[in-house]
């Protein structure tokens, strides 16, 4: 839901065994680690496959690029715009997700960026109430048509006007997953591949799990509170430390409640672990706004796994998890104002 991405859980140690790579993609740090015991000329031709992956989605799905298919959807003014094949499976995926998270993950909540302003250069002021409460009937998921073709094209138009859709709550995750598939279809099963927080592990870390930790909330940007060895496994975090300001000693942050259209207050960082990554980053959004009491339900609806941190410290799991996770007390969390 930003245009700037932090990482937001530790990458894997890779160890002298591998040979990772990273650069800056899709306003985010996108990683790939592969085994030195591939042939060099097979690693070079799967870190460029991998890295374009990244590429076409920049140059595809960049809402932000004047002219992309996404910025001429949002101008559309209800409209039917055509879409190309790349952005039409994303869309509906997001469309899906909303659908599946009874829309607290909503691709749609791009129509509040007049009003929630997180970056850098913004001054951190907190909107009226009138003002929040005038866009947020265009935060509606269910108004988005999308009108598919036989060879995969479609046309978008939203339902109302002022609507704006936003996918940098999953290009990332899908983005990993196409990777994913790419390096496998190339019979490599040992890697794994980060953007921003949503990364993915495959097999193994020289004959073990990798082993992955989750940032700590308060912590130094290095910093973790719990560790987890994984296999074949997608892991998300969203927090309230990715972009926010302080007002009056409340957190303003960029994770916004649908229902409300102001900041969720649950939690104060959410990992999720899920079959794919597209999975994974969109059920964070969605978990984080519930909190554990209220998300450990969807979370396990998905077959997925999830660690809450709340406001007063305390770490939360979905049922076995805890079993799986070496955790410390998380810093510079005691209870107070959100």
């Amino acid at each position: 839901m930003t245009l700037l991405l932090l990482f937001l859980a530790a990458a894997p140690d890779a160890g002298a065994q591998n040979d990772a790579r990273t650069r800056e993609l899709m306003h985010t740090t996108v990683t790939i680690a592969l085994p030195q015991s591939v042939p060099l000329a097979a690693r070079e031709a799967a870190f460029a496959e991998g890295f374009g992956v990244f590429e076409h989605i920049d140059a595809d799905l960049n809402e932000w690029k004047p002219g992309s298919a996404l910025a001429r959807i949002n101008a559309g003014g209800g409209q039917p715009v055509e879409a190309p094949r790349v952005l039409c499976e994303v869309l509906a995926l997001a469309l899906e997700g909303a659908k599946r998270t009874g829309g607290l993950f909503d691709p749609t909540w791009a129509a509040l960026r007049p009003v929630w302003k997180f970056g850098s250069a913004e001054d951190g002021v907190v909107p009226s109430k009138e003002a929040v409460a005038a866009l947020c009937p265009k935060v509606e998921w269910e108004r988005v048509k999308l009108t598919s073709r036989p060879d995969g094209s479609c046309t978008v138009s939203l339902g109302l006007p002022g609507m704006q859709v936003g996918l940098g709550g999953l290009v990332k995750g899908w983005g990993v997953d196409r990777v994913v598939a790419a390096l496998r279809k190339r019979g490599l099963q040992d890697f794994y591949v980060q953007a921003g927080g949503d990364l993915y592990v495959g097999g193994k870390n020289g004959g073990r799990p990798w082993r992955v930790g989750i940032r700590d909330p308060r912590g130094a940007k290095a910093s973790t509170f719990a560790r987890i060895e994984l296999s074949d496994a997608a892991f998300s975090t969203s927090g309230d430390y990715e972009h926010f300001f302080l007002k009056d000693g409340v957190r303003y942050h960029h994770l916004i409640d649908p229902r409300t259209c102001w900041p969720a207050r649950a939690a104060v960082s959410t990992t999720v672990l899920a079959k794919s990554a597209t999975d994974a980053e969109f059920l964070t959004k969605a978990a984080f706004i519930l909190g554990p009491r209220e998300g450990q339900k969807l979370v396990r609806s998905f077959g997925a796994a999830a660690v809450w941190v709340t406001h007063d410290g305390r770490v939360h799991t979905t049922a076995g998890l805890a079993r799986q996770l070496e955790v410390w007390p998380p810093s510079g969390l005691d209870g107070g104002a959100p």
